[in-house]
């Protein structure tokens, strides 16, 4: 088995409904919580064998994406 992470960032818009103005402003006990993720951008990715504990670099502070399989 192969793991694939992706690194990267993105814009969102998190919308709360709660029931009092005092539960909104202390962000307490929220009724619902929508969230609306757009403009993804991917960073990096790393690919690896899921036993393969030797992978330590950081690919990000070379700058590029490296595959390791």
């Amino acid at each position: 088995m192969f793991i694939k992470k992706e690194s990267g960032s993105c814009n969102f818009v998190r919308e709360q409904k709660f029931s009092s103005v005092e539960n909104a402003a202390d962000n307490k006990d929220p009724l619902s919580v929508e969230v609306k993720v757009g403009e993804v951008k991917i960073d990096f990715t790393t690919v690896r064998r899921e036993d393969d504990e030797s992978h330590t670099e950081d690919p990000k502070a070379r700058g590029h994406s490296e595959e390791k399989l």
